[in-house]
């Protein structure tokens, strides 16, 4: 067991600390304000009640909602080409500029972005909004990369212009990047010539065709979505943060599903995803845990500490309970907190889904959601059936903890009976 529990520690302890993953997660986390507005715009544009679409309609906040929508979420690839490279520039420090090697990247990203040349000469060439938004979002990040590496090369092998040291930094710093930045649109102007020629047309389609559709099928797949959320708690059973771990590689199978499904909602159309690495939410990890032990615990330990820890809890902040209770390498807690709750959430989410008794979800809420009451979450990505199945999901998770938090309150009661 102990060997087993080293070499999981060592592969968990890999992931945590891969550079791309971690550039990737942490990018996201700089686009949060962005997507937050963007998700609450697409949530209150799109529900679909008539009278309130006649409301908002007429009053001009519709219109108001779906330009919020247009340039946030439906701009994600133009953020994402920036804040990626910037994250790596800052990772891998080769460049005096960061917003440098992010701004390369956005033009590069642009490069490659096929536009739409006007028969009059006079008039303005255009940008196809597709690529712009979730579709783009993978070339995005290819583009973020190998401009980061562009950038890494000519600081390892000294290829930039050296002022001397009386120049302002500032000034210095915007020199030093001409050479790779000289580099990085040449290399793209090359590429986007060459896809053009191509059946794919130009660079963006062809990540999507070999990249995001394979993704696609992959992240269609609930038993996949099952181990993920089995590996995500496996790993905070161990001690290990799992959302830091399996988090980033969820969001890069997940993703592009769950704005495709945000766009379609905000735009009134049938959202095309059953399946975007969704289910309904029964809170971060430990709440249903709390619950169960605020009904059945009878010991003063397991009281105090399930009394202490449902506020962080109930707002998505679990550690006091993981360590305090402990949940951690804690057998009675194994089978409940890593397969059955997870077995029942992503389950009985696709089952409802198949029933049509649950509409797919809307991604409004995401990780937006994270740190808000479960049932809120639910009600943004499903609506009210959301909220009404979310509760009896709770509720079937807690019957299921209350034997075991029982058992384990018993061992607590014979403890303190004997430390009297």
């Amino acid at each position: 067991m102990d060997k087993f529990m080293d070499k999981l520690i060592g592969v968990s302890a890999k992931l945590a600390s891969n550079k791309v993953l971690n550039i990737i997660q942490s990018a996201f986390m700089l686009m949060m304000p962005i997507s937050m507005i963007g998700g609450f715009a697409a949530l209150f544009n799109g529900i679909g009640v008539e009278a309130y679409q006649a409301f908002i309609t007429s009053v001009g906040i519709k219109s108001i909602l779906s330009v919020i929508y247009q340039w946030t979420i439906g701009m994600i690839a133009i953020y994402l080409s920036f804040l990626v490279a910037y994250r790596f520039a800052e990772t891998y420090k080769c460049a005096k500029s960061n917003i440098a090697v992010g701004l390369i990247s956005l033009v590069c990203f642009l490069i490659v972005t096929p536009f739409v040349v006007p028969e009059d000469p006079y008039g303005a060439a255009s940008l196809p909004m597709s690529w712009l938004g979730a579709s783009g979002m993978f070339s995005a990040i290819v583009i973020s990369f190998v401009v980061g590496n562009i950038f890494r090369l000519c600081t390892k092998y000294n290829l930039a212009i050296k002022l001397p040291e009386q120049v302002p930094p500032m000034i210095s710093a915007q020199f030093t990047a001409l050479i790779p930045a000289a580099l990085s649109m040449i290399f793209f102007g090359i590429i986007n010539n060459i896809f053009a020629g191509t059946s794919f047309g130009c660079f963006h389609q062809m990540i999507y065709s070999i990249i995001s559709t394979p993704l696609h099928a992959v992240g269609s797949n609930v038993f996949g979505l099952w181990i993920l959320t089995v590996v995500l708690y496996g790993l905070w059973f161990c001690g290990i943060h799992g959302g830091m771990t399996v988090g980033p590689i969820i969001m890069m199978l997940f993703m592009q599903l769950q704005m495709e499904n945000m766009t379609a909602y905000q735009a009134g159309q049938p959202l095309p995803n059953m399946l975007a690495g969704d289910s309904l939410s029964i809170g971060t990890g430990s709440i249903a845990m709390i619950v169960a032990a605020l009904i059945v615990c009878k010991s003063e330990s397991c009281k105090s500490i399930s009394r202490f820890g449902f506020i962080p809890a109930f707002f998505g902040v679990d550690e006091p309970v993981y360590f305090g209770m402990p949940m951690i390498m804690n057998p009675m807690f194994f089978i409940p907190w890593v397969i059955g709750a997870p077995t029942i959430t992503v389950f009985g989410t696709h089952i409802l889904k198949v029933l049509g008794l649950l509409s797919y979800s809307t991604c409004t809420g995401g990780q937006n959601a994270a740190n808000l009451p479960f049932f809120v979450g639910n009600m943004m990505n499903y609506g009210v059936g959301g909220l009404i199945w979310g509760c009896i999901i709770f509720a079937l998770v807690v019957l299921m903890y209350m034997p075991f938090v029982k058992a384990y309150d018993k061992q607590m009661l014979a403890q303190e009976e004997t430390n009297k």
